[in-house]
């Protein structure tokens, strides 16, 4: 049965930015025979699966008749309340008279002061509106070209955001979308932000920073256009009339999220003068920008419509994020913003990131991205034990598969083009795994296939070593390491630090802390009967013998405890990818 469709106007109003409220206003005209209507706060925004409850920031939440009357209403489940309408309205609900309209207005406050790409956030400064954060639905109505209105402060004076701008004047700032996914899809950033932009194949592109980075020598503005312009060039066309970057720039934050004609972005500033730094940076972008195709437009079958109440469960988050988080750094390297030695550093990073994370062991990527509500988003002490990342993971397995392509003649290119090719064709449902296997058939053959398959939905250790050589490189192991390093012995622990105190904030699967019994959140205090602290752990590390037993005294829950362990020899780690045919390695990238 079709939905019924009705035509909504929200209303969002920041008064006292400085109390980090915004006001909603949602008014429509209900068409139905039913003695209620249903509106939900929607509980998780795509592109980021966990459900993230945002009605727990609701308060004041009233209902309205067409005359100004009070409705009654029920909160019906956590982010959803049921309006009712008054008996006299009934009483026209009489068999064979025709539907009638309802006129309504709902209004609550938000509030908005977390800091990330997923939430809102208002203060004395600037608005950053993530929208189903705001935003309200009607349960079982398609809204149909909904429009929104933002009323702000006097004294900020830019507004950046990819809805339709339908404005009749300067004095407002009314905007429209195709339908509720699409008006949650557009963020809004609103304040004094320095904006930039350029045009590309006729299409205007808009750059917002707020926050403040370090003097630095980067070109950043060029540096977007180019990255915009390979990826652009790459997929053949821009699938959008006008693209808005939005960055946050302030100390120790770091993420972004996709949207269907922009993106959030979160940077520390000041590390984009370090070069290590920047190149993360230009990653970050290439990373959200490519969702424009890959995410926002092909996606799993699962992942559109949306249900904004419950979870959207899909097993192929790693076409998702696994294909964006590898061509991310690809296409850094081929805009020619980094060397083949620093591109080839990141996916040494990324190998021993993987090798690193025991949890491979025991979770698909199958796995990782049907769990992903319940293990990516939710890390604990035993994380990396049990689980394995569809971003990390994800990105290793199409780095092989570009190499496997690549020796039958083709590439990550061509498996582009078909993906884009199948959206083209049926935009409006998006493809599940066995189409994707069927195009990797078609550019590989079956044995390409086969192993791409095993790759996903098994746990058998990847061919790492094996196919870099294929592509001309050498896969260099840290034998070689420092004398006193060999000497050193291994707990195989993570630590955190409370001033000079030291806890342990998790233990690798089947190092000696593991077989020791130490646990995640024990304080060390004395080890070999010497005390330690901040200041000289590294030291007393490095003067411990693998092969060799100590006493380890631990706080641990308010009690003193005694644990023995016998250290390990450090475990050897790839230190190196080694270029040993520059040409052939080109080939397999560009």
């Amino acid at each position: 049965m079709e939905k019924k469709t009705m035509k909504v106007f929200y209303n969002l109003t920041i008064q006292n930015p400085e109390q980090h409220y915004v006001r909603v206003s949602m008014r429509g005209a209900f068409t139905g025979k039913g003695p209620s209507m249903t509106v939900f706060m929607p509980s998780w925004s795509p592109g980021s699966y966990l459900m993230r409850e945002y009605a727990r920031n609701i308060r004041a939440f009233r209902a309205f008749g067409h005359k100004g009357d009070y409705l009654s209403y029920e909160q019906v489940d956590k982010g959803a309340f049921e309006i009712r309408w008054p008996s006299l309205d009934l009483a026209r609900d009489r068999p064979g008279e025709s539907e009638d309209e309802r006129e309504f207005e709902i209004m609550y406050d938000v509030f908005c002061h977390e800091i990330s790409v997923r939430t809102s956030y208002v203060d004395i400064g600037h608005a950053f509106l993530h929208l189903p954060t705001l935003l309200m639905g009607v349960e079982g109505v398609s809204l149909v070209a909904p429009e929104l209105c933002v009323n702000f402060p006097p004294l900020w004076s830019k507004i950046s955001t990819g809805l339709e701008d339908i404005s009749p004047s300067r004095e407002i700032f009314l905007y429209r979308a195709q339908d509720f996914d699409q008006l949650l899809d557009c963020p809004i950033e609103i304040g004094c932000q320095q904006t930039d932009g350029f045009m590309l194949k006729n299409v205007p592109h808009e750059l917002a920073f707020y926050g403040e980075m370090l003097h630095n020598r980067h070109p950043i503005l060029k540096d977007i256009e180019t990255i915009v312009t390979t990826v652009a060039n790459t997929m053949g066309e821009i699938p959008y009339g006008r693209y808005v970057f939005i960055t946050h720039l302030a100390s120790g934050i770091y993420g972004g999220l996709e949207h269907h004609n922009s993106t959030a972005l979160h940077f520390d500033g000041a590390r984009l003068v370090e070069r290590k730094g920047y190149i993360k940076w230009l990653a970050l972008v290439a990373h959200e920008y490519f969702h424009a195709w890959n995410g926002k437009r092909i996606r799993p079958k699962e992942l559109g419509p949306f249900n904004y109440r419950q979870e959207g469960y899909t097993r192929m988050l790693w076409l998702v994020e696994g294909l964006t988080s590898f061509m991310d750094e690809l296409f850094v390297f081929r805009c020619g913003l980094i060397t083949l030695e620093e591109y080839l550093e990141l996916q040494k990073n990324n190998f021993k990131s993987y090798l690193a994370t025991p949890g491979r062991r025991f979770h698909s990527l199958e796995d990782s991205s049907f769990n992903a509500w319940i293990k990516l988003y939710r890390p604990d002490e035993n994380s990396a034990n049990s689980s394995i990342s569809y971003y990390l993971k994800g990105g290793v397995v199409f780095f092989l598969l570009n190499i496997l392509l690549k020796m039958k003649g083709k590439g990550i290119n061509d498996f582009l083009a078909s993906l884009w090719k199948r959206y083209k064709t049926r935009p409006e449902v998006g493809p599940e795994a066995e189409e994707v296997y069927h195009m990797i058939e078609a550019l590989g053959g079956k044995d390409v296939r086969e192993k791409f398959e095993s790759f996903v939905m098994t746990t058998e250790e990847l061919p790492l070593q094996s196919l870099l050589e294929s592509m001309g490189l050498a896969w260099v192991w840290g034998e070689d390491r420092p004398e006193d390093a060999q000497k050193s012995g291994y707990f195989g622990i993570k630590t955190k630090f409370d001033g000079e105190r030291i806890f342990i904030s998790s233990v690798v699967l089947d190092g000696p802390a593991f077989k020791s019994g130490l646990n995640a959140g024990d304080e060390i205090l004395f080890v070999g009967g010497h005390r330690v602290v901040r200041s000289d752990w590294e030291d007393i590390g490095r003067n411990l013998l693998p092969g060799q037993s100590y006493e380890i005294l631990l706080a641990r829950m308010g009690r003193l405890v005694r644990v023995m362990i016998t250290l390990d020899r450090p475990p050897t780690e790839l230190k190196e990818i080694k270029i040993v045919d520059r040409e052939k390695v080109l080939k397999f990238l560009i």
